[in-house]
C-alpha cells in the first residue's frame, strides 16, 4: 500500500508541475492582433509598466528575479526565452490579462492599451540592441518616479495618484487602547474593545486628479476630497520631489449639540446652530521623495478647520490645527515595507505617532498592521482628540486595506 502510495504521488507530482510549466492560451485568445505600432513612446510606455509592476518576479530584464525563481511555484518565466518569444502577442496579452496563481490578473488595473504596450516591450526583452533601444534609453532619465506606491501611508495622505482607470476601496480600523497589563489578554490586545473604521473609495480620472469619497465611524463624518500631482519627480533630477495639493472636507452627522437658549457668540450675539456649523476643512501640501529603491521621505504642510469650535473653558481651544506629519517608508523585502508617521502638531494635547508593517502588497492592493496612540482616522477628528502617551497611556492595534479594481 505505501509503495502504491508512494507512486501515486510521484505521478500526481509529474503530472501536476508540468500542468504548471504549459499555460496555454484559448485558441481564440491567440488570433488577436496588437493594435499598437512599434514606436519609441509606445516602448517607453510598456517599460515604464514593466518596472513599476513586473520587475518584482520577473526581474529587470525579463530573466527572473533569483529570490522569485527559487521560491514560486511556477516559477516566474524567462521573457526573454524562445519559449515566451515565440508566442503570439495574443497570447502574451491574454496571460497579462487573466493572470495565474501569484501572478495578478491586469485585467481591471491596467487599460487594454497600457497591457499591449507591455507586450511590445517584452518583445525588445528577446531582441538585441537597436536603434529603438537607444531611444528609449534616451527617454528612460525623464522617468517618473513613484514616492509611494498608494495614496494613503498610514493617516497621511501620499501624493501618489493611480495611473490607471477603475476604483480603489479601502478601510481603515482602529481597535481601542490596551496596555501591558493584565487586562491585555482578557480584551485580546484591544480588539474586544470598542473601535472606529473607514470605509473609503478611491476615483482617478487622470494622470494628475483623482478624487475620494468616505465614512467615518467616530463623528458619524461623511467626507469628499480631491488630489492634484502638480508634479512628480524625474530621474534625472529636473524634479527632485514630487509635490501634490489635497483638499478635504467633512460633515460630521451626530446628532447637534444642545446649546442654552441664551448661548451667544464671543462677540455677543445670539448663538443659533446652523448646517455650516457641521463641517470641517482638511488642507495639504505633501512633498514627497525617494531616496533609493528602499527609502521614501514625505513632509506636508497641512491646515485643518472647523466651523464651529466646542465650548471649552480653556483659552487654548481654537477652531484651528496647523500640523507638519512626517513620514517615512522603508522597503524591507519585495513585498514588504515598515511605515512611520510622527505628526507635530499647533494642539496641546495631540502627537499623532504610527507605525505599520506592510505584510502583503503588490500592484493592486496592500495590507498594512498598524500600531498607534490614536483611534481617530479622518484628519478633521485626528487633530483635535488627545492622543495616548507611550508607554504610559498604552497603544492601540488596527489595520489598512486597500484595493484597487
Amino acid at each position: 500500500m505505501k509503495q502504491f502510495l508512494s507512486i501515486f504521488l510521484v505521478i500526481f507530482g509529474f503530472f501536476y508541475l508540468n500542468a504548471q510549466k504549459h499555460w496555454q492560451a484559448p485558441e481564440k485568445a491567440k488570433q488577436l492582433q496588437n493594435p499598437l505600432s512599434e514606436t519609441a513612446e509606445t516602448i517607453t510606455k510598456g517599460q515604464k509598466i514593466f518596472q513599476s509592476l513586473c520587475v518584482s518576479c520577473h526581474g529587470k530584464y525579463g530573466t527572473g528575479n533569483p529570490v522569485m525563481l527559487k521560491t514560486l511555484n511556477p516559477p516566474p518565466a524567462n521573457l526573454s526565452s524562445p519559449q515566451v518569444q515565440q508566442q503570439t502577442d495574443g497570447e502574451i496579452f491574454w496571460k497579462i490579462t487573466e493572470g495565474r496563481g501569484v501572478m495578478a490578473s491586469y485585467k481591471n488595473m491596467l487599460s487594454e492599451e497600457d497591457r499591449w504596450a507591455v507586450v511590445k516591450y517584452i518583445r525588445k526583452l528577446g531582441k538585441t540592441p537597436s536603434a529603438m533601444d537607444k531611444k528609449i534609453k534616451t527617454t528612460k532619465s525623464s522617468n517618473e518616479v513613484e514616492s509611494f506606491a498608494f495614496s494613503q501611508l498610514i493617516n497621511a495622505k501620499t501624493t501618489f495618484i493611480r495611473q490607471t482607470k477603475g476604483f480603489g476601496f479601502g478601510i481603515q480600523h482602529r481597535f481601542g487602547a490596551t496596555k501591558f497589563d493584565e487586562n491585555m489578554i482578557q480584551n485580546f490586545l484591544g480588539l474586544d474593545l470598542a473601535s472606529n473604521i473607514r470605509f473609503s473609495f478611491e476615483i482617478p480620472v487622470s494622470k494628475r486628479l483623482m478624487f475620494e469619497i468616505g465614512r467615518t465611524r467616530y463623528g458619524k463624518f461623511y467626507d469628499i476630497g480631491g488630489k492634484y500631482l502638480i508634479f512628480k519627480q524625474t530621474t534625472d533630477e529636473k524634479y527632485p520631489v514630487s509635490i501634490a495639493f489635497y483638499e478635504n472636507i467633512a460633515v460630521t452627522t451626530e446628532n447637534a449639540p444642545q446649546y442654552s437658549a441664551q448661548a451667544t457668540f464671543a462677540d455677543g450675539r445670539k448663538f443659533d446652530y446652523k448646517f455650516y456649523h457641521r463641517l470641517y476643512y482638511d488642507t495639504q501640501l505633501i512633498v514627497s521623495r525617494q531616496f533609493s529603491n528602499k527609502l521614501s521621505a514625505q513632509v506636508t504642510a497641512e491646515l485643518v478647520w472647523r466651523n464651529l469650535t466646542p465650548y471649552a473653558t480653556k483659552p487654548e481651544e481654537k477652531a484651528y490645527v496647523i500640523a507638519v506629519p512626517l513620514s517615512l517608508r522603508y522597503k524591507t523585502g519585495l513585498k514588504s515595507a515598515i511605515d512611520l508617521e510622527i505628526m507635530p502638531n499647533t494642539h496641546h494635547k495631540t502627537m499623532p505617532i504610527s507605525l505599520a508593517y506592510e505584510v502583503a502588497s503588490s500592484g493592486n492592493h496592500v495590507f498594512q498592521i498598524t500600531l498607534t496612540n490614536s483611534d481617530r482616522i479622518l484628519s478633521q477628528n485626528l487633530f483635535f482628540n488627545q492622543t495616548l502617551r507611550y508607554p504610559k497611556d498604552g497603544f492601540m492595534l488596527g489595520f489598512n486595506l486597500v484595493r484597487y479594481f
